[in-house]
């Protein structure tokens, strides 16, 4: 989830989550007052959220590998597979595409190679923003290219002593840009010699994109249990990593692919990890008991101090979302670890994104294992 959070002596956000979590009502109480529905509320919320302290959205530009190899820069490859509408043809078309809110039919597969600058502080992302791009300071792509077919794709990615891919499934309000460089800071700073995946779905890239971005989670579980299936046959294991809203996508897939007697594509899933996920605690339960078998280790990565999820929990009218989550004990007798992030400084200002932009957070998860 990416939302643009404002500070000041009187944050309107946060005094009206905090009246939320007292009692939802007296929120809504506190703006219907002065004149306001709640889908008007909702709807200057959203406009603000755009408006205020927001710098440019995350763009993918391509610069030739003769000026990367000049500097010492680490490259980190990211596979993609896609149900964003592709714009333009050629491996530009695919990898250059910056918004891709339009929903395909289709599952398109595509790599690009990002160069790391040497200035890098890890948890961040150097993006160029409105300057030109340089290897020295920001985030590039130095090189891609797009598959005619999931055969293709699977054929290039390195298969190593195991066959281990991690697939990152990203959140709320991220364009395809966003989705790829984010996953290319996470596993260059948890220094992870594992091929990665991104699932890039159909996200608005809209803070005011919040139906939409549900609708395209459902819009998207065909596919990423296609993404699954495929590897599965290939041979491969997977571990998943999803944050936010893409953390919902992920538990209907599962759910979907245990009803529909495709258990055996679920037994090579090596590790799941929630990053604040922003799922309805009652919905997460009842996923959770239909999914056989349950992958394990699976990993829940919550805070209190999430103030996106605290604004989404005040558009869907409860009091949390799994990623807050109050009330752990509602989890016992499921085989979920939960790694609680509250007390990790740094990081994003909204809480939603510590555990791979806090350098304490990533510090920790490291010393839990092996990514």
């Amino acid at each position: 989830m990416h939302f643009c959070i404002w500070r000041n002596a009187a944050d309107p956000v946060e005094e009206i989550v905090t009246r939320a979590k007292k009692g939802s009502t007296l929120a809504w109480d506190w703006w219907i007052v002065r004149g306001m529905t709640r889908a008007m509320f909702v709807l200057f919320l959203s406009v603000n959220l755009v408006l205020v302290g927001c710098g440019p959205r995350g763009f993918i530009t391509l610069v030739p590998t003769a000026k990367t190899d000049a500097v010492e820069a680490a490259v980190q490859t990211v596979f993609i597979a896609t149900d964003r509408r592709i714009e333009g043809t050629g491996p530009d078309g695919l990898i250059e595409q910056r918004f891709g809110e339009a929903r395909d039919p289709h599952l398109r597969f595509g790599r690009i190679d990002i160069s790391v600058p040497p200035v890098h502080v890890p948890g961040q992302i150097e993006w160029p923003g409105n300057r030109p791009p340089d290897p020295e300071l920001h985030f590039v792509a130095r090189a891609g290219t797009r598959y005619a077919n999931e055969h293709a794709f699977f054929r290039d990615i390195p298969r190593g002593d195991t066959g281990t891919v991690v697939l990152f499934i990203h959140g709320f309000n991220v364009n395809n840009a966003e989705a790829i460089y984010r996953l290319a800071q996470i596993a260059h700073d948890y220094k992870t010699e594992t091929p990665v995946i991104s699932f890039s779905w159909p996200s608005a890239g809209d803070a005011r994109g919040y139906v939409y971005d549900r609708d395209s989670v459902i819009f998207a579980r065909d596919d990423l249990e296609t993404l699954l299936v495929g590897l599965a046959r290939d041979g491969r294991r997977t571990v998943i990593l999803a944050h936010s809203m893409g953390g919902q996508l992920v538990m209907e897939t599962l759910r979907q692919m245990s009803i529909s007697g495709k258990g055996d594509a679920l037994r090579p899933i090596d590790g799941v990890a929630l990053i604040s996920p922003d799922i309805d605690e009652d919905v997460f339960l009842r996923q959770a008991k239909r999914i056989t078998p349950f992958p394990q280790p699976f990993m829940l990565m919550v805070s209190k101090r999430d103030k996106a999820l605290g604004l989404a929990a005040l558009i869907t009218g409860k009091p949390s979302r799994l990623g807050s989550i109050e009330d752990p004990s509602r989890l016992e007798g499921l085989p979920i670890e939960i790694i609680d992030l509250s007390d990790i400084e740094g990081g994003d200002r909204a809480g939603h994104s510590t555990a791979f932009t806090a350098p304490a957070a990533i510090r920790l998860l490291q010393d839990l294992g092996p990514t």
